[in-house]
């Protein structure tokens, strides 16, 4: 038989470690370490296999939501924005149906700021650092799980970590810049476990002060390290053989720190003011506890289907992907038989502290608080919500796999023959593990590829078809061909309007996204019959928000029903006397009614309240215009671009100067153009 070089390294010269059968010691053996040059070889490999995985990562842009907290005004004051980054909220936005804000999460975005003032906006290098942090992360694992498993095969710990590393799950993950947050707080998590495994041996304070700290600053990352305060204790249980009685104190500290975290924020910052929608997740708006119960089992089913089968990967799922039910669907009592099935196995197996009664419950505490049971979560489910319980599917099944060949990962000789096998196994696994990886950080090179490469396996998602058409939507309203000339690509226009019929087709209530379809009709495809049906649906929805009566007066303005049009912006007028886009809308009805008298008195109030505010002088001078007196309204247009240019507003300036012949100022507002044009791409 020979003997495993690797595991050589564990033991003392001349002395075999007999395999240990009956579970896991309750009092392992001392750590035995690798030597330095072992070590050194384990952590260049664990380099080499993340960049394998994500390298082309660095050839990627931004992507979802990276704009709210790496690549926005905030973050690009580099150092000067950290206080500013430590006294806010992750993000706030401010919506057409009001504002919203994340949690706080101050040390994740302060990673974005100090990345813009060393090299500024390289999204490349941002996707990098994120690389660097998950083989970080991959170290720190093997080196706990080397420690933990003390007494284990060192290809045991291997194998894991490196199954860990290829999961495919993980994409959404590293090659999203925005979840950086799950990385870092992973990382701290795993940076207590390390310092209270060795507050387990010598119970000196200053280690349970230092793991706390640690334990702060990752809940500062993100609150997704709360699984630690129930998994740590686990960990102790069973690899450290310490007493109970000493294991809640530290399950205390670390409840208190959270405590600590969530209180602290609280004090200085204003109230969470986050909208949910209906289309993220209904059981924002469901209290019935069996919809909760089957929602939630249904979702724990879809977390073990993309542990095993990890295709197709999406970014977003939501509403209508996972059914909103109750115990009555087949998949939900399904999931509740399996769980339960899992739940009562590793309590069977719990006292004699077995290996697989660990990875269980490890997996089950990392993925309860994403259960939707509890609390509901964005999206209903998502693939980043699984990070944390996947380790315990990869212990799991590498444990599994070395039973399948009938060898103890306990024992610290593996024959060549079985060591073959389960390395080929491991092969089997990694080679399209690392395929779907590196083939799924291409989806993530932009918003707009990722959007396209997923809507199809999300035609359910509500969300998805609203963010696919509402991107293009946004491309087509910057579009400087467009600005000019109202034209927009037929293709382009049919694929707007199809997703959002498609995201109105699953859940017809959704006031934004009427509207939206609407407003497309409207501007882009001139069909103000359509945009009229749509447009007065979405007042009928919420007849309190003003977007859709705003919109829907330029509609009946386009088809000359000036008295329609008038009650329109009469109705948002009598609400809020102050919204001056309303007044302007007001004035053009009736400037086209022929009271040009009355539309530019409109204006010049506006001018006297707001001085800063160009578009009193855009309108008058189209008025002028459309009175062929060009004189007066360049006149009107050059105070208004001496307030605010814009684009189209120096293209018109530019295209009279030079009917006029005059070089100069049509040079000048052509550069100016230019100018804004190239800041707006």
């Amino acid at each position: 038989m020979k003997k495993d070089l690797l595991s050589k390294t564990q033991a003392p010269p001349g002395k075999k470690v007999p395999a240990k059968k009956s579970g896991i010691s309750k009092s392992p053996p001392p750590i035995p370490g690798l030597s330095n040059k072992a070590n050194r070889y384990f952590i260049l490999c664990f380099f080499l296999f993340a960049f394998i995985l994500y390298g082309n990562t660095i050839l990627n842009k931004y992507a979802v939501d990276d704009n709210l907290v790496t690549n926005n005004a905030v973050v690009q004051q580099g150092f000067k924005a950290i206080p500013q980054i430590f006294s806010t909220r992750y993000f706030s936005q401010q919506g057409n149906v009001g504002s919203t804000a994340a949690d706080y999460r101050p040390v994740v975005k302060a990673t974005y700021a100090i990345e813009y003032q060393l090299w500024g906006d390289k999204p490349g290098r941002s996707h990098a650092i994120n690389i660097l942090l998950y083989w970080v992360l991959s170290v720190l694992l093997f080196f706990i799980l080397k420690r933990m498993l003390s007494s284990y095969n060192i290809l045991f710990p291997f194998l894991i970590t490196i199954l860990f590393m290829a999961h495919p799950v993980h994409t959404e993950v590293v090659a999203s810049l925005k979840n950086r947050d799950e990385i870092l707080a992973f990382i701290c998590g795993l940076g207590s476990l390390w310092v209270l495994l060795e507050y387990s041996r010598n119970f000196k304070v200053r280690y349970l002060f230092l793991a706390g700290l640690i334990f702060f600053f990752g809940y500062l990352c993100k609150s997704s390290i709360l699984p630690f305060i129930f998994l740590i204790p686990l960990v102790l249980y069973f690899f450290t053989g310490i007493k109970m009685t000493k294991v809640i104190p530290v399950f205390l500290a670390l409840t208190a720190v959270v405590f600590i975290a969530q209180l602290g924020p609280r004090l200085f910052l204003p109230p969470f003011p986050r909208i949910n929608f209906f289309i993220e997740n209904p059981l924002y708006f469901q209290k019935d506890i069996w919809t909760r119960l089957g929602t939630g089992f249904v979702s724990l089913l879809f977390y073990l289907r993309i542990l095993v089968y990890p295709h197709p990967l999406l970014y977003y799922y939501g509403f209508d992907m996972v059914p909103i039910t109750n115990l009555a669907n087949i998949w939900a009592v399904l999931s509740l038989l399996i769980y339960a099935g899992l739940f009562f196995y590793a309590l069977r197996k719990f006292r004699k502290k077995r290996f697989i009664s660990f990875a269980v419950l490890w997996y089950l505490i990392a993925i309860a608080m994403y259960s939707n049971v509890f609390i509901p979560v964005v999206g209903i489910v998502g693939e980043r919500f699984v990070f944390n319980a996947s380790l315990g599917f990869c212990l799991a099944l590498v444990f599994f796999i070395f039973k399948i060949f009938k060898t103890d990962p306990q024992s610290l000789t593996i024959e060549m023959d079985s060591r073959l096998k389960i390395v080929a196994v491991m092969i089997l696994l990694l080679i399209p593990y690392t395929i779907l990886t590196v083939s799924r950080n291409r989806d993530w090179r932009n918003l707009f590829d990722l959007y396209r490469n997923d809507v199809e396996s999300l035609n359910n998602s509500a969300k998805a078809n609203i963010d696919y058409a509402g991107y293009l939507m946004g491309t087509v309203y910057q579009d400087q061909n467009f600005l000019r000339t109202g034209h927009v690509n037929e293709y382009k226009y049919q694929v707007i309007v199809t997703h959002f019929r498609r995201a109105l087709d699953i859940y017809p209530n959704n006031y934004l996204t009427t509207n939206d379809l609407g407003t497309v009709y409207l501007f882009m495809g001139k069909n103000y019959d359509s945009a009229t049906y749509f447009l007065r649906k979405a007042i009928a929805i919420d007849s309190t928000l003003q977007p859709a009566w705003v919109n829907l007066g330029m509609a009946y303005r386009e088809q000359k029903r000036y008295q329609e049009a008038i009650e329109c912006y009469n109705h948002i007028l009598k609400v809020n006397p102050n919204q001056i886009k309303a007044i302007f809308a007001l004035a053009n009805v009736y400037n086209d009614m022929g009271q040009f008298d009355r539309a530019v008195r409109m204006n010049e109030d506006v001018m006297k309240s707001y001085p800063k505010q160009e578009m009193p002088y855009v309108n008058i001078g189209n008025y002028y215009m459309l009175r062929k007196d060009t004189v007066t309204a360049v006149n009107y247009w050059e105070k208004a671009a001496a307030i605010n240019p814009s684009f189209e507003l120096c293209v018109q300036l530019n295209s009279l100067y030079l009917i006029k012949g005059d070089r100069a100022k049509a040079d000048y507002y052509y550069r100016l153009g230019e100018q804004i044009a190239k800041q707006s791409r």
